[in-house]
């Protein structure tokens, strides 16, 4: 009775921790105990979370917990549309075996500080296997999935390669004012006589920049048809900012600065690294940076087991730019989930008369940009600090989507990653 009534007031105390935030299919952190939530396939953390339909496919989650408790954590995964809302399948649908599964595998931190729990998670397996495509969300929840348990939401997907997709980014937009700037995506599906039916109405295709989702190209129909080619051929073209190469620094050992660093503090409470100060690059030419697309990889030094002995720090980003009237400015990266949020909101600063934010973030190597988001918008533009190159290698990933109508639900039937440094022509 006593263990019974002990598990019970842990519950409350983690869900009390819980934000008030509604629970929405993003890749979200919804406790602010929850650090660094990777998910990829276990052979490479570069690698984006995709699933081939029927394969042997696998993919690891990973994330560590501050609290000084460990937890019994549950999972789920939710069936999206292409447009990321819930669908209508019940998850026997598109679920076999169980339909929720324990996280057993947790380890404790070792000399770190702040301490911290790991936990791992490889699926699917035995009791969850995945027998659809689509658009996924990985839940994450403790003693159920109500919202105001949840601790995070992952996304991933699930492919049945039947589309095969090529690109192109010419070097003369259709609008010239583009030219040596934006970057223009030419696309075609050549598709098999399965999607001849309606594939004006049941095709939709989606066009994702790097990691970002706040520039998403969604919804976009085929204009044209021609045997087994869809082409897709706007009359301005399906058009993104060039933008520019990925700041980065490197972060994976505490007893040296590498470039971009300007001062490591070894603060009894935890490290603090502080970055050089960063300069808006609107004006200045376009020069080659080796990056990760936006990336980073969680990484400590030789010797150091990354996932129990890599430590944390809060870094600080410094940014010299006159303070922008009516927009708010933004970390942007996999650092911070390429979330337009508080966390990676940059803060004025009037006694520099600089733009200052801070991240919490574990041992490796980070990628990211800063961008501009006017107030009551959603989408932000890195030009204006950052320039816009046409130059610029982004990396995109295009989804292609194909509505069936028994069951009725989104299939993911062509997925293609490149990037434009190798699809540019000229």
């Amino acid at each position: 009775m006593k263990k019974t009534l002990l598990i019970f007031i842990l519950i409350l105390l983690y869900s009390s921790k819980m934000n008030a935030m509604e629970v929405q299919n993003k890749d979200l952190v919804y406790d602010d105990n929850i650090k660094t939530v990777l998910l990829h396939p276990p052979s490479d953390q570069l690698l984006p979370p995709v699933l081939r339909l029927n394969s042997t496919d696998k993919l690891r989650l990973s994330f560590d917990d501050m609290s000084p408790e460990s937890y019994q954590f549950k999972y789920t995964f939710v069936h999206c549309t292409e447009n990321w809302e819930t669908s209508d399948l019940d998850q026997m649908d598109y679920l076999n075996g169980f339909f929720e599964d324990d996280i057993t595998q947790y380890e404790f931190s070792l000399n770190a500080i702040p301490p911290y729990i790991h936990y791992d998670l490889v699926f699917p397996n035995r009791n969850m296997q995945i027998k659809l495509s689509g658009n996924y969300i990985l839940k994450v929840y403790i003693d159920s999935p109500d919202d105001g348990n949840v601790i995070f939401t992952k996304r991933f997907f699930v492919v049945e390669q039947l589309v095969k997709v090529e690109a192109s980014i010419p070097y003369y937009p259709k609008n010239l004012e583009f030219v040596r700037k934006k970057q223009q995506l030419d696309i075609k599906l050549f598709t098999p006589d399965l999607f001849r039916a309606e594939p004006m109405q049941r095709i939709n295709v989606s066009i994702q920049q790097n990691g970002r989702w706040d520039n998403l190209k969604s919804g976009l129909k085929p204009t044209g048809i021609m045997m087994n080619q869809l082409n897709f051929d706007y009359r301005n073209g399906i058009v993104f900012e060039g933008g520019n190469q990925f700041r980065n620094f490197d972060m994976k050992s505490y007893y040296y600065q590498s470039m971009y660093i300007k001062e490591i503090i070894n603060d009894p409470n935890g490290y603090i690294v502080i970055l050089h100060t960063d300069q808006n690059r609107s004006s200045k030419p376009y020069s080659v940076i080796e990056d990760i697309q936006g990336d980073k990889l969680i990484k400590a030094r030789k010797g150091q087991d990354t996932r129990i002995e890599g430590e944390y720090a809060e870094v600080e980003f410094w940014l010299k730019q006159p303070r922008i009237k009516d927009a708010k400015v933004y970390i942007l990266g996999a650092l911070n989930d390429w979330q337009l949020d508080q966390e990676g909101l940059m803060r004025w600063d009037s006694r520099y008369n600089m733009y200052r934010g801070t991240l919490f973030l574990k041992q490796g190597y980070y990628d990211y940009l800063y961008t501009v988001v006017p107030n009551d918008e959603t989408r932000g533009s890195v030009s204006f600090i950052e320039g816009d190159h046409w130059e610029t290698n982004n990396q995109y990933t295009v989804y292609v989507y194909y509505r069936t109508i028994v069951p009725e639900y989104d299939r993911l039937v062509g997925y293609s990653t490149f990037n434009s440094l190798d699809v540019s022509t000229y």
